[in-house]
């Protein structure tokens, strides 16, 4: 049976607020959940809120949360994002249910076959949608609502060279877009040129270290005046 570790919170990687400077104050727990992770360990994972404290901010309800909570755990689920990743990859290679359960199971992590259809069904209509539609709708809104684009980028590495991408609203948390690909040479990248480029003047990306592949992959697609923070290691 995975084992329950001591509880972690998260706060937001910002301490002030990214639309008028003014310092951010904590109000309350966004979500507060059991994670079960790929290595077999469980962790209850606190996501605190916080809002500016400014009274003339334009957006002072607004709640910012930590990405990196958030990335760890898709919204509506208890297992987490590098779990649900490895679903996706070992359904892509043609893997059983059965064969998926087992392999989970040899890293102690509990989950059903129903868990997997449920979680592989969900999913792939995310790897199937229009998500360029979800790009513009989503970098329309915030430019209109907060006057910028701020993301949070997670990347995943798979076997065999497979990459899982998740593309989150810095401002909602909401996902704009999932994609899994093989990932040999670094033109394989090229769907980040639908959700990134020079001219789009993306504020801010809350996005994995400064190491591997993806990173850089993201830098070169912005101009300079974008910000970079690194997500909290776990």
């Amino acid at each position: 049976m995975a084992r329950l570790s001591i509880p972690k919170s998260y706060k937001p990687e910002i301490d002030r607020c990214p639309l008028c400077g003014g310092k951010l104050k904590y109000r309350y727990a966004v979500s507060n959940k059991v994670i079960q992770f790929s290595h077999g360990e469980k962790r209850r994972i606190k996501n605190l809120g916080y809002s500016c404290t400014n009274k003339d901010c334009p957006h002072p309800e607004l709640i910012y949360t930590s990405q990196t909570a958030s990335k760890l755990c898709f919204k509506g689920h208890t297992f987490s994002a590098k779990i649900i990743a490895e679903i996706m990859y070992y359904k892509t290679i043609h893997k059983s249910r059965d064969e998926i359960v087992n392999i989970f199971a040899d890293d102690n992590v509990e989950i059903s076959d129903r868990n997997v259809d449920i979680i592989y069904n969900k999913l792939q209509k995310w790897l199937t949608m229009d998500y360029k539609e979800n790009i513009k709708f989503h970098y329309e809104y915030m430019k209109k609502e907060y006057g910028k684009i701020m993301l949070s980028i997670d990347s995943i590495a798979l076997p065999d060279k497979y990459r899982f991408i998740a593309i989150r609203s810095f401002f909602s948390q909401a996902l704009i877009g999932v994609h899994l690909f093989k990932c040999e040479i670094d033109d394989d990248f090229n769907i980040l040129d639908d959700y990134l480029n020079k001219d789009l003047d993306i504020d801010l990306i809350v996005t994995i270290r400064n190491i591997g592949q993806t990173f850089p992959q993201i830098k070169k697609r912005v101009n300079d005046k974008c910000k970079f923070i690194s997500y909290i290691k776990f």
